[in-house]
């Protein structure tokens, strides 16, 4: 999959290095920027520096494995993904007559 970067976009390219017998997790990481963008030179600035700190992130979280958990949780959350101890929790909670619900409850009709 290839992408042409619109004018006013920056990307983070990703490249693994020494997969050839058993990759050790080693990336090589570049900056693309698009030519001749619009965007002012102090937001292409920030761009930037939001790039070169998210790739320091690889480097950092090398160091600190409880930092690269609490990251991935993180974006877990924010792609909504599931994690397969959280699934297999209780998924409806009684108490009384009231129920409680989470997102993996299984329910019919217009619970």
């Amino acid at each position: 999959m290839s992408h042409e970067l619109e004018v006013d976009e920056v990307a983070i390219v990703i490249r693994p290095l020494n997969y050839e017998d058993e990759w050790d997790g080693d990336v090589a990481i570049n900056l693309a920027v698009a030519k001749n963008s619009p965007v002012p030179p102090e937001v292409q600035a920030h761009l930037l520096n939001l790039a070169t700190m998210m790739s320091a992130f690889l480097d950092v979280a090398n160091d600190h494995p409880d930092l690269y958990e609490l990251v991935e949780e993180r974006r877990n959350f924010l792609m909504d993904i599931i994690d397969e101890e959280e699934e297999e929790e209780l998924d409806v909670v009684q108490d009384g007559n009231v129920y409680t619900l989470n997102k993996w409850s299984k329910t019919e009709g217009s619970a």
